[in-house]
């Protein structure tokens, strides 16, 4: 799309002069910038204790992050994408080696999802049999439920 200034096409030569009219109509001409970014919280209590879940999809991708109510850390993070094949390759960006087990959530959900997934567990989620399955269940759940946020 070509567009006009008040004196006809926008001047191209160098050391043509822009006038503040010419901005104007071309700042009004611009299509309307919308968003790729939507977000979703969820919670989930285990224990009598709230985890958060926050969601940020974007375009072809995914940012979930998953820490205690009131007490949020980004401590670690993990990204995961799926391959030609079947496979999904993960690995952690942030974190130490032993951390909370980011990479393999993350490499769990990028295979259902089927995009890449980057995950941030806080310090404050447990890796223990009580708490990382509720929070994991919860996730699975909200996606068959909430698919457009996914």
């Amino acid at each position: 799309k070509t567009w006009r200034t008040a004196a006809g096409k926008f001047p191209k030569k160098t050391g043509a002069k822009t006038t503040e009219k010419d901005l104007f109509l071309f700042f009004n001409e611009m299509p309307s910038l919308t968003t790729n970014f939507q977000s979703h919280l969820a919670q989930v209590e285990v224990c009598d204790v709230t985890y958060n879940i926050r969601v940020l999809k974007m375009k072809d991708s995914l940012f979930i992050y998953v820490g205690q109510d009131k007490s949020e850390t980004f401590d670690e993070m993990a990204v995961a994408m799926p391959c030609d094949s079947e496979e999904v390759l993960a690995t952690k960006v942030i974190g130490p080696p032993d951390g909370v087990g980011s990479h393999q959530l993350a490499q769990q959900l990028a295979r259902k999802l089927k995009k890449p997934v980057f995950l941030s567990l806080g310090a404050s989620v447990p890796n223990d049999r009580i708490v990382r399955p509720s929070i994991e269940k919860k996730i699975f759940d909200d996606i068959k439920n909430n698919v457009e946020c996914f």
